[in-house]
C-alpha cells in the first residue's frame, strides 16, 4: 500500500494526461493587468492629493490687443551649432504680457536678466542653420523662449507671458 501511495512524477503525468489547467495562468494575467490599469487612478501623479485641482491656465487665442503690453527684453547676437561654418543669429526679443502685470514683469525681468540672457544665448547656440529655418523654426523658438521665460519669471505655473515677438531675426 506504501508503495502504491508514493507514485513518481512521471506516474503523476501519465494519469492526468500531462496536461497542466491554464486557468491559473489566465487569472494571473488578469489579476496583474487589472492591477496596473488601476494603479495611476489610485495613486496621486505629482505629489499632490487628488482632490486638490489647479487652476487652468489662461487661454492666450482669445487676447484683446488693448489689453496687452509688449515688454522688449534685450537683442542677442549667438554663434550657431554648426561644424565648418561660422553662422551666427541675431535676434531681437519682445514679448506679450497683460497691461495690467506690466510694470511687475519689468521689475522680475530686471532682476532675473542674467539668467534669462544666458538660457537665450546657450539655447540658441545648440541649434543649427536647419533648427532655425523657417517659420516652423522660428515658431518652435517662440515657444520654447516663452515656455523658459514664463517658468524662470513665474514659477507659481500661471503664465503672463502670452507671446514671445521678434523685432530681428537675421542669420549669416
Amino acid at each position: 500500500m506504501a508503495e502504491e501511495a508514493k507514485k513518481t512524477d512521471e506516474e503523476v503525468g501519465a494519469d492526468s494526461g500531462g496536461k497542466v489547467s491554464p486557468l491559473p495562468w489566465i487569472l494571473v494575467t488578469l489579476l496583474c493587468g487589472g492591477m496596473g490599469v488601476a494603479v495611476p487612478y489610485i495613486l496621486p501623479s505629482s505629489g499632490e492629493s487628488p482632490t486638490e485641482t489647479r487652476e487652468p491656465k489662461p487661454i492666450f487665442e482669445n487676447l484683446n490687443p488693448e489689453d496687452t503690453a509688449f515688454v522688449p527684453f534685450e537683442e542677442v547676437v549667438v554663434n550657431l551649432n554648426e561644424g565648418q561654418l561660422t553662422r551666427y543669429l541675431r535676434v531681437g526679443v519682445t514679448l506679450q504680457v497683460p497691461k495690467e502685470a506690466e510694470r511687475d514683469i519689468i521689475a522680475k525681468m530686471e532682476e532675473k536678466k542674467a539668467l534669462l540672457k544666458n538660457w537665450l544665448l546657450n539655447k540658441i547656440s545648440d541649434k543649427s542653420l536647419e533648427e532655425i529655418r523657417g517659420g516652423a523654426g522660428q515658431n518652435r523658438l517662440r515657444r520654447e523662449v516663452r515656455d523658459q521665460f514664463n517658468s524662470v519669471l513665474f514659477p507659481d505655473g500661471y503664465d503672463r507671458i502670452f507671446n514671445v515677438l521678434f523685432d530681428e531675426y537675421n542669420v549669416q
